[in-house]
């Protein structure tokens, strides 16, 4: 549990740490944005503010002409106050004798008559914030003789929830990239690791197969001197031996010829030994496998399904000891009955199906079946299936487990039909 728990703090830490960096540059471009924004709004509501007091100079304030100051400029609302506080003049209402204090600021007003512009946040009407400047209207003598208001909502707002909106968008997309960095480092934690698991198993398999390669040649000597010399024994000593003594150098020739096949194994699964290259008639290679399997299985029957079929290319020897191989296992499998064996054309290449009603392939072994040392059976060597695929794949086929739907197993192998 720890060591999983460590292999998911990576992501998630990359996952986090780019959360971070990007929700901070995006709250940065938010500030930059906003405080660009403000100044772009500030000044334009001075722009339209100043150049109104201007032409207003000397010529008396109309509803009409702040109706159409409001208007051009996208405002909410444009008036006139005077030095006594009064409204001589209003775009969207009529004159009034007092100021509504709810929407003037005195303190902006006073500032103006003073002399000075003032721009920023007035009042709110609900969540829409109004920004309200204050602009000095100069008479013809130059002194201050009322002031110009302008109210700014809906225009200025639209432009901040757009910001606001882009901030969000941002803080979305930060997630997400977030999110697909997290899958991105996963994946490729999950790759790295079964990279090294295939490193790991490779360096596994070579290192097993030089120790078969060692244990092979030393066998094979002894085996040697063995075989000889039991039938040697059996040669010397003639009428001399009884029935009981025969039968038991029997069985001692059977063992050694026995650990023989299993040298050469050893040795296939070791190097690379070449092939004998030809055109091989496969219909003939399976039927000897099938005769050679009820000859040491007297119980079992193979049912042949196979008529004609391409030839293929490769060594008939090696392939009659895989499809052997195969039957072998299915009929020790069975103990008796009947296992099948068809083949048939596919497309450019030929497939062949052991089929047989054992027990079937242990789950926890069927990913690894195919494997060096690997076995389901109590007493196998896991050298077979593991010659079969390595015989397959020599002649550019491939060889499988089919996935069980009934009792039994199926191997399907496939093999390149001749071009020739």
């Amino acid at each position: 549990m720890a060591r999983l728990a460590s292999r998911a703090l990576g992501p998630l830490g990359l996952a986090t740490l780019g959360l971070v960096g990007a929700l901070a540059a995006t709250l940065a471009l938010y500030r930059a944005g906003s405080a660009a924004l403000e100044q772009a709004l500030d000044a334009r509501l001075r722009g339209a503010g100043e150049s109104a007091a201007l032409l207003l100079t000397d010529t008396r304030a109309s509803p009409e002409r702040l109706d159409a100051l409001m208007r051009a400029n996208a405002l909410d609302g444009v008036y006139v106050v005077d030095r006594k506080l009064a409204v001589p003049a209003d775009a969207t209402g009529p004159a009034r004798r007092r100021v509504d204090l709810l929407r003037t600021d005195p303190a902006g007003v006073e500032a103006a008559l003073a002399g000075e512009t003032r721009v920023g946040p007035g009042y709110a009407m609900g969540e829409l914030q109004v920004t309200v400047g204050y602009f000095p209207v100069r008479g013809s003598g130059g002194q201050v003789e009322s002031v110009l208001v302008l109210e700014a909502g809906r225009a200025f707002s639209s432009a901040r929830d757009s910001l606001r909106r882009a901030l969000w968008g941002g803080v979305a997309l930060s997630a997400v990239g977030a999110l697909a960095l997290a899958l991105v480092a996963a994946r490729w934690l999950r790759d790295e690791r079964a990279r090294r698991e295939a490193a790991a198993k490779a360096a596994r398999g070579e290192a097993l197969t030089k120790m078969a390669a060692m244990a092979a040649h030393e066998i094979r000597n002894p085996l040697g001197v063995i075989r000889g010399t039991v039938e040697l024994m059996r040669e010397r000593s003639g009428a001399k031996l009884s029935a009981r003594d025969k039968e038991s150098l029997e069985d001692v020739l059977g063992e050694v010829e026995r650990l023989r096949r299993l040298t050469e194994d050893l040795l296939d699964l070791s190097a690379d030994r070449p092939l004998a290259a030809q055109r091989v008639a496969l219909s003939e290679v399976l039927e000897e496998a099938a005769r050679a399997t009820e000859a040491a299985f007297p119980g079992v029957k193979v049912r042949r399904s196979f008529a004609e079929l391409p030839p293929v290319e490769g060594d008939a020897g090696r392939l009659r000891q895989v499809f052997a191989n195969l039957l072998q296992n299915a009929a020790q499998a069975q103990g008796e009955g009947e296992v099948r064996l068809a083949a048939e054309p596919d497309g450019s290449a030929v497939r062949v199906r052991v089929e047989d009603d054992g027990p079937g392939v242990p789950p926890e072994v069927r990913q690894r079946l195919f494997d060096l040392f690997v076995t389901g059976k109590a007493n196998g060597t896991g050298l077979g299936l593991a010659l079969c695929r390595r015989l397959v794949e020599r002649h550019g086929g491939t060889v499988s487990l089919v996935p069980e739907q009934r009792k039994g197993s199926t191997f399907e192998v496939r093999l390149p039909a001749s071009h020739q």
